[in-house]
């Protein structure tokens, strides 16, 4: 027998450390190689045909002993050795084990030590026991079942999800146009999304007899926004109109209509805002504002913009600013501020602009002039030139602006909203406090009450035993009733007031559903934000079919480059590059300049 210190020693000298408790009822990740052969209990809920007690452990078996427990000496100086986690135990031998002890004595000393599950056969214990194995080797006497996790549910979606995808642009400099896909169109009543139900999680059990409970998958469920709803068993989400399904960065499921606007709109007509898709069959001139999801359009003139969706401009954008959840497709763009989640797709020129977008910025045929452009997967243009009032271009690739600008705005909404929720709050604690104040009132009203009419009750009486202080005992008791009909109805008023004060409480609580929804919806948002700029890493690349004029700025996400003479049909890529000159060789960052 060792003591605990003297085992410890062992395993810390092994570099063999019994896992924390915190890691218990986790199965070994290679229980199917420690042992060969099957003999469990019968309420067991799973076993494997390759997972036996009463084999002994291989020398592959280090993952198990990483988690043994501590040792202790049973029957016919015998060793019993229990995993943390619970779920092996072992019986190893000493120099002085009596070769003769039968299977059901070790089956008692099992017993006596709680381990009574997933017990080895008593063929298979004596076997152990008469067995010239060394004192050195495990023999698994008793096996667990470990938990079986549930399966996560899953939607699946009947529609183009991934409606910016565009290509981006490859490692040549060129723009898929072809791997877009076309934004669908359905009826109402179609089918657009399904849910998979996850499996049950199936729980285990230890050597002990004790159940392992297992860690339910998680539940996905179905969202649904505007033209969209759940079916009776909330297991699909069809349309309620005919449109164009999409999913919004909060996750729900939406269907847009289309509205058609006949001739321009401008400072003179309303701001058109609709959710769903918008139509103009005219040109958005000056003063104009236009809200919608996909919008379309001749012409922006010196306007306004916000689209959920696309925006398709037929001739170009002047003057104006736009901002679109999808992609921006112009002739041309002047003079213009350009914030989009998606690709920007320019035929002609890009001059005196601004441009933000997390996809790529192409300018198909033409060229970019004196403008600041923030492309997160890169830029592609035929020339880079000058001649704007701006100066030289200034080009950011790699970076996602349209990410960091959209999370401080919702930052800021966030913190709205939860100022709204807090008021809300505020004003519902001071409606009950009020509402605690008129109780208490009543119920002091109510002790008043209580003791007028005690005192009719004893006036009352007086008065029939005593004919001669009639006159007088009616005049006191008189005034008792009056005061007692003041106060119920005081009492009348506080339970009025109550009743108001409950209706109010009433109303605020209805208020909360919609800063609370807003509040669910803004954290959803910002998360499948983060997680979409997460899987979709910037590439720092310029590629330039034309010439580059001198001055023009390159910056990507650690380094900066400004050329000093023109450059022509060349590509410019951020690459890391390694200084061998110092004494420790650290990664730096270059744009560096291939001539395509």
């Amino acid at each position: 027998l060792i003591t605990v210190k003297q085992r410890d020693d062992i395993l810390k000298l092994q570099n063999r450390p019994c896992k924390p408790p915190d890691e218990a009822h986790k199965p070994p990740e290679n229980s199917e190689r420690l042992v060969k052969g099957l003999a469990i209990a019968h309420d067991a809920h799973y076993t494997s045909a390759n997972n036996i007690p009463g084999q002994t452990l291989e020398s592959d078996g280090d993952q198990v002993l990483d988690r043994m427990g501590q040792v202790a000496q049973i029957c016919g100086g015998l060793l019993l050795q229990i995993t943390c986690d619970h779920l092996y135990a072992f019986l190893s031998k000493t120099c002085d084990m009596d070769p003769d002890i039968p299977a059901v004595v070790i089956r008692g000393a099992l017993a006596e030590k709680g381990v009574v599950f997933g017990l080895a056969s008593d063929d298979r214990i004596e076997r152990f026991i008469r067995s010239p194995i060394a004192d050195s080797t495990f023999f698994i006497v008793a096996q667990g079942v470990p938990p079986s996790p549930g399966k996560d549910s899953k939607i699946e979606f009947f529609f183009n999800t991934d409606y910016l995808k565009t290509g981006g642009m490859d490692d040549f400099g060129n723009i898929d146009f072809k791997r877009r896909r076309p934004r669908p169109l359905v009826e109402k009543g179609t089918v657009l999304a399904e849910k998979i139900a996850g499996s049950t999680p199936q729980p285990g059990k230890d050597v002990y007899g004790n159940t392992i409970k297992a860690i339910a998958g998680m539940d996905d469920l179905c969202r649904v926004g505007g033209g969209a709803v759940l079916s009776e068993d909330g297991q699909k989400v069809l349309a309620t109109v005919r449109g164009t399904p999409m999913i919004t960065l909060a996750g729900s499921i939406v269907v847009h209509e289309e509205s058609v606007v006949k001739g321009d709109i401008d400072n003179e007509t309303e701001p058109v805002e609709f959710d769903g898709n918008i139509r103009v069959c005219g040109s958005i001139k000056s003063g104009a504002r236009v809200c919608g999801v996909d919008i379309s359009a001749l012409e922006v003139d010196n306007g306004t913009v916000e689209a959920n969706g696309d925006l398709t401009v037929t001739r170009g954008i002047n003057a104006a600013r736009v901002y679109a959840r999808g992609n921006v497709y112009a002739n041309y763009i002047t003079n213009s501020e350009i914030v989009c989640m998606g690709d920007v797709f320019v035929k002609k020129e890009i001059v005196d602009s601004t441009i933000e977008c997390s996809g790529a910025c192409s300018i198909i045929t033409g060229m970019l002039v004196s403008s600041r452009v923030f492309a997160k997967m890169g830029l592609m243009a035929r020339s880079i030139g000058s001649g704007g009032t701006a100066g030289p271009s200034r080009i950011r690739v790699g970076h996602d602006a349209f990410a960091a600008r959209e999370l401080e705005k919702n930052s800021a909404g966030t913190m709205q909203v939860e100022e709204a929720i807090h008021n809300l709050g505020k004003k519902k604690n001071t409606i009950l406090r009020q509402a605690a104040g008129i109780k208490k009132q009543m119920t002091e009203l109510e002790g008043v009450k209580e003791r007028l009419l005690v005192k009719c009750r004893k006036i009352e009486s007086r008065r029939a035993r005593s004919p001669g202080d009639r006159e007088s005992l009616h005049s006191h008791l008189t005034g008792l009733k009056k005061n007692l009909k003041a106060a119920e109805t005081k009492m009348q008023m506080c339970a009025a007031q109550i009743k108001d004060l409950v209706k109010q409480a009433a109303k605020v609580d209805r208020q909360f559903s919609g800063p609370a929804a807003s509040q669910k919806g803004l954290a959803d948002e910002k998360k499948n934000l983060l997680r979409w700029s997460e899987h979709t890493p910037g590439k720092a690349r310029v590629v330039v079919d034309g010439e580059i004029v001198s001055g023009t700025v390159f910056v990507g996400l650690h380094s900066r480059f400004v050329p000093d003479t023109e450059l022509c049909h060349v590509r410019i890529t951020e690459r890391p590059v390694k200084c061998e000159d110092q004494e420790q060789s650290e990664v730096i960052y270059q744009m560096q300049v291939d001539t395509l």
